[in-house]
């Protein structure tokens, strides 16, 4: 072979490899560029669901501590301010059913939960023992009840967690829980 022949046959294989590389090398840097993007987004979007989902704990506990601790008061001989007690009852209740309502951004629908309807059942139930005078004993089957909630409440809220964390999708976190509602059956 002509060296003339050589050299013109390299010069365009060098070429040909400049030529690629100056065009994949850009383009091997900007799909990698995206996926460490769509790792951040999805670590961010799994940060923000975990904060939703401890956000429902967190404000659904310190309602249901209120009601305990407004029991254990009356039990113990305390008398409560009603005026108070509502007050307080709505400021706690309604940021429980805001993080309740914010759970459905992660993918759960809690507002219209057995959850919900069992912690304002708590509260209802309270509000009348405070209101009539309540036995020991009935005041004492009402705390048990309320603090019977604490652990499937923290239950659910682990299971949820496990959920976003695993990036699974999610299921309803009440199933086996005291919140579980029946499903109406239809012949």
């Amino acid at each position: 072979m002509n060296p003339a022949t050589a050299g013109l046959i390299g010069a365009v294989i060098g070429a040909l490899i400049a030529g690629s590389a100056a065009t994949f090398g850009p383009l091997l840097l900007q799909r990698r560029k995206e996926q460490a993007d769509e790792r951040q987004r999805s670590k961010d979007e799994t940060t923000r669901k975990i904060d939703l989902v401890n956000d429902v704990g967190v404000r659904c506990r310190a309602w249901l501590l209120y009601l305990v601790r407004v029991l254990q008061d009356r039990q113990a001989g305390r008398t409560v301010d009603l005026v108070k007690f509502d007050e307080q009852c709505a400021e706690l209740r309604s940021a429980a059913e805001q993080a309740l309502a914010q759970a459905t951004h992660a993918g759960y629908k809690l507002s219209t939960s057995g959850l919900a309807d069992a912690l304002r059942e708590t509260e209802n139930q309270v509000r009348v023992a405070l209101l009539l005078p309540a036995r020991a004993e009935d005041l004492a089957r009402l705390r048990t009840g309320a603090s019977s909630y604490f652990l499937p409440r923290e239950l659910i809220v682990l299971h949820m967690v496990d959920e976003v964390v695993r990036q699974q999708p999610p299921t309803d976190p009440l199933i086996g829980t005291v919140f579980e509602r029946p499903r109406p059956t239809f012949p």
